[in-house]
């Protein structure tokens, strides 16, 4: 009846989508009869390895998607600082171990600063 499947879980890399009406989401006016003669209501799986375009595992909207792009928002932040005010993006050293040691040492001076800077702010406080 043109409404969007409701998304009812995951099975490993299938993703189970549940007719909206038999879930009580909407008020389909033929009721559950048009989509699924079962009372379970129309059930669909999609396998995410088919498009990873428009699936994602999990799926959208969920607790741990939301968990996990929180912290990709974070460290892509955290990136963004470590370019505009720590040369991350300007190196000038060549080998993959002196690249890891020069970030390692970003990093450092990042969560130094951000230590130093709170607790400045917490004896500005008292």
């Amino acid at each position: 009846m043109g409404f969007p499947m409701t998304y009812w879980g995951a099975d490993g890399d299938q993703l189970k989508f549940r007719c909206p009406h038999a879930i009580g989401k909407v008020d389909c006016p033929l009721g559950m009869a048009a989509c699924s003669s079962s009372n379970y209501g129309m059930v669909l799986k999609i396998d995410v390895r088919d498009d990873l375009r428009r699936y994602s595992n999990p799926h959208r909207d969920t607790k741990r998607w939301k968990e996990l792009y929180n912290e990709r928002t974070s460290v892509e932040r955290c990136n963004s600082r470590m370019k505009t005010y720590l040369t991350a993006d300007a190196l000038h050293v060549w080998s993959i171990k002196k690249v890891t040691t020069h970030q390692y040492l970003n990093a450092i001076v990042l969560l130094a600063s951000a230590l130093a800077t709170t607790r400045q702010t917490k004896r500005e406080a008292a």
